[in-house]
């Protein structure tokens, strides 16, 4: 899977980046920290400035995963054939 490395990095390290890091932005490449940024578009700038079209990975330091919600698949809007 494309980020998996990046993905168990971050699984790894949050709880040491909830003190440091907490409700912000890490970007990620590989098993490496870039840095942490306030806002999502901040931290995807610097992923498209040093990494152009290449992968990179960006998640939200959080003490909990949070849950993600599509309304229009919840209210019948649009249909996913599972």
């Amino acid at each position: 899977m494309q980020l998996q490395e990046e993905v168990e990095f971050f699984d790894l390290k949050r709880k040491e980046w909830l003190e440091k890091h907490r409700d912000k932005y890490v970007l990620i490449k590989g098993k490496e920290l870039i840095d942490a940024f306030v806002s999502f578009e901040d931290a995807y700038k610097e992923g498209v400035r040093r990494y152009g079209n290449q992968p990179f990975f960006i998640k939200k330091v959080t003490e909990e995963e949070p849950i993600e919600k599509t309304p229009s698949l919840m209210l019948g809007i649009i249909h996913a054939d599972l």
